[in-house]
């Protein structure tokens, strides 16, 4: 039923982006089924949404749909065909014969039918939304591409549907309340209950909605209108809203199942679109905004606020490192002055006490931080929301208890077996892991008897960072096997496995050399530290360790997503550009749709990262007393790892869905119970392994031990005390924004706006043909003006 193409339309289907709105069932193959209302733009494509020539809309509606169309944000792949070499649908639109490619099979054939089917399903519900769909053929025509974008009003509806949260203007403090539509109010009741909170929001200027599209000549020719105004709703506010109206089953939304189409193969993929523009500046501007944190809205902004918490977490890292490596710096001047030649000095104990009180309230000041940015970005006191089923997950069908329709049900007496069989397989893996690194330090002992101590050490350190990764695939596949719903309850076991499986493979080696190597015996043979000075050997393991991190364990990570893409651009006969450092665009072959390009990226796993900010704080504050210099090359490793992780976010990894975000939790928790090791691991290197208490009783150790920890506990209730973890000024502003917005959107606010609110009463009651409300102005003489 559908029109035979025009002669012009190229055979890529990167530039086919046909309009369709309001479609009751549609197929961007075999087009509308009868009845279906659709639209579609002069702009070339594969195919065409219109059931007939006569259905077709005029050409003024479509230069008119050009000019609003909004910037797409989301986009869905669903498969069209098994394979390249198999002639589908969209090979027939092209009006010849598509040589060389084979009919399909039986199976085949059954497999695209029912595709289809469920695809004509899933775009007819995101139609009936008002979401503006463009759906186009990949360059293999293997898949269909489906952009979705929404117009403001649409997206004012879904806000109040939805309860989302805006962040109003300066002058009502910046507070973040639900969004409210204006009410013109009754007549018979004198508009005595219009509502009018529109002229409250604050309006952010976007001056980046072209950028993402490809460039069309055809297509910039008949946008010629100047810029969308600037809107209520920020770039992430816009994902947040299209994602909440394509999965969420409340009323005008799709309610499409996105878990579990992905998990049955019947979706590809579905993520948001990266804005070039946008990139471009956060690349420019990558030390301001990921590294120092002047410029951490920007992050919060685009990426949202979880990706933001994080790099906020990394600059709070990088400020406190300054002060320790300057501090380092101060001991190393002093060893080459003094000639101490080792950390086992009269230094010790005071740089032990440093290390502790630094320790013990880095977690606290990164709180309080925390709430002072979450205050500003609306989410101090965010309650985690229902969360979507990860695709990975499977189960039974059921009657969800709590909203009373379907979904997917894995019960707990059958997860429980495979919970306990994982931390079966993570013990025996412990075990094993420790038998490994005894015979890795008998080895060390053979190397340096015949002067192979620096080579044993760089072998040991490789070793580790080999086995982080094994280890942290075992974590994965472990906590895959348990089959969780949620990505925060698979984060949650995740990182229970990988946090004790690296501890012990990254740290182990190190509390063997600082407590137990001096005059123990492994394996028959006895064992000593390098010089008989164990703090020397345990610093030098360490500088291998980190120095080996910084050139190894960094280039994996880089260089793994980067061959990924190169791998998959290369399997659909296309290189990779040299360029990708230099241009955000450039990490990708140009003959492709911007989208296209994106789907070939891999998703970004923000737990690997903060996983890697986890261990490098350990190898900082573990053992800080017998490596005084080590926050030096450890705030050289946080640098690079913020330009590195900046890197791959803006060239090599698929924009992630923004998430609201309050702290970093649970690696809060964990940075916490690092610190606490920390204060006992130093404590005890100043204390039991120094020789300067070798004269001490053991009672006499052990209390001026326990006065160290002491110590750190009462600094740290010091700094509870004076600078709280939420800010008494926070709390206070809080306070406020909730009277505010309580006052404004529920007791109807106050007449201290009168311009801006009788613009918007102007423009409300205009729209809906209601009177205009009667404002006196006061007089001259100071005389009192009514009220309307």
């Amino acid at each position: 039923g559908l029109p035979p193409p025009p002669a012009e339309w190229p055979a890529s289907g990167g530039a086919a982006m046909p309009l369709v709105r309001h479609a009751e069932a549609f197929d961007p193959f075999d087009g509308p089924t009868p009845g279906a209302a659709a639209s579609s733009s002069s702009a070339p494509g594969p195919f065409a949404a219109a059931a007939s020539a006569a259905a077709a809309p005029p050409a003024a509606q479509v230069v008119a749909d050009l000019e609003h169309m909004p910037r797409a944000d989301l986009v869905l792949v669903f498969p069209c065909k098994p394979s390249l070499m198999v002639r589908g649908s969209g090979d027939n639109q092209r009006g010849e014969e598509a040589p060389g490619l084979r009919p399909p099979t039986d199976s085949e054939r059954h497999l695209m039918e029912a595709w289809q089917v469920r695809r004509q399903a899933t775009v007819a519900s995101l139609s009936d939304t008002g979401l503006i769909l463009m759906p186009f053929f990949s360059r293999g025509r293997d898949k269909v591409f489906v952009k979705a974008a929404a117009d403001e009003q649409l997206l004012r509806q879904a806000a109040e549907a939805n309860g989302h949260r805006l962040e109003l203007r300066p002058q009502y403090l910046s507070a973040f309340a639900a969004y409210k539509s204006d009410y013109a109010g009754r007549r018979e009741w004198n508009y005595s209950d219009r509502r009018v909170s529109s002229h409250l929001y604050k309006v952010h200027n976007d001056d980046d909605d072209e950028d993402g599209e490809e460039k069309d000549p055809e297509r910039d020719a008949l946008r010629c209108s100047p810029p969308p105004p600037p809107s209520i709703f920020r770039t992430s506010d816009r994902i947040r809203l299209i994602d909440h109206v394509v999965r969420s089953n409340d009323h005008d939304c799709a309610g499409v199942d996105v878990g579990q189409l992905i998990h049955d193969g019947e979706l590809f993929d579905y993520f948001p679109l990266h804005e070039n523009k946008k990139l471009m500046n956060l690349d420019q501007d990558w030390f301001k905004a990921f590294a120092w944190g002047a410029s951490i809205d920007k992050v919060r902004n685009y990426f949202g606020e979880r990706v933001a918490m994080y790099f906020l977490f990394a600059s709070h890292l990088n400020h406190w490192l300054i002060p320790a490596a300057l501090l380092g710096l101060v001991f190393i001047v002093l060893d080459l002055i003094l000639s101490w030649g080792s950390a086992d000095n009269v230094t010790a104990l005071p740089l032990c006490a440093g290390v502790c009180a630094w320790a013990s309230t880095f977690g606290h000041f990164w709180r309080r931080s925390a709430a002072m940015h979450a205050l500003r970005w609306g989410t101090l006191g965010h309650r985690r929301s229902a969360e979507p089923t990860r695709p990975e997950f499977f189960g039974v069908s059921r009657v969800n208890p709590v909203t009373g329709r379907i979904d997917r049900h894995y019960p707990w007496n059958e997860r429980i077996w495979k919970v306990l069989f994982s931390y079966a397989v993570l013990s025996v893996s412990l075990l094993v892991l420790l038998i490994a690194l005894s015979v890795l330090f008998a080895l060390r002992h053979v190397f340096a008897k015949s002067g192979g101590r620096l080579s044993f050490q760089v072998i040991n350190a490789v070793v580790v960072d080999i086995m982080n990764g094994v280890l942290g695939s075992i974590a994965r596949r472990l906590t895959d096997l348990e089959n969780h719903r949620a990505q925060s309850e698979y984060a949650y076991h995740l990182l229970a496995k990988t946090v004790v499986f690296k501890f012990v493979n990254c740290y182990a080696s190190l509390y063997y050399i600082a407590f137990f190597k001096e005059h123990s015996e492994l394996f028959g043979m006895p064992m000593a530290c390098a010089g008989d000075d164990c703090l020397a050997d345990l610093a030098s393991q360490l500088a291998v360790f980190l120095v080996v991190r910084l050139a190894l364990q960094n280039f994996v990570e880089l260089g793994v997503p980067y061959l990924l893409v190169w791998y998959r651009n290369a399997a659909d006969g296309h290189s990779m550009h040299s360029a990708a450092f230099l241009k955000t665009s450039a990490a990708a072959p140009l003959d492709l749709s911007k989208a296209e390009r994106e789907s070939a990226r891999e998703e970004h796993d923000l737990c690997e990262d903060m996983d890697e900010v986890l261990l490098l704080y350990g190898y900082t504050t573990l053992f800080a007393v017998a490596c005084p210099w080590v926050p030096i090359l450890a705030l050289i490793s946080s640098l690079v790892q913020c330009f590195l992780d900046q890197k791959k976010l803006v060239l090599l990894y698929r924009r992630p869905f923004p998430v609201p975000a309050a702290n970093n939790e649970p690696w809060d928790t964990a940075f916490d119970v690092m610190g606490i090791l920390a204060v006992i691991t130093n404590a005890a290197l100043a204390v039991f392994a120094s020789d300067a208490y070798d004269d001490w009783t053991n009672s006499h150790r052990v209390f001026l031990f326990i006065a160290v920890e002491h110590w750190a506990v009462f600094v740290r209730l010091v700094a509870m005390f004076f600078w709280p973890a939420v800010p008494r000024w926070v709390e206070l502003r809080r306070q406020q924004q909730d009277a505010l917005v309580h006052r404004h959107f529920d007791l109807g606010g106050e007449e201290d706006d009168p311009d801006t609110r009788a613009g918007a009463l102007a423009g409300l009651l205009g729209s809906q043909l209601a009177p205009a409300p009667f404002i006196h102005a006061s007089g001259e003489k100071g005389e009192e003006a009514e009220s309307w």
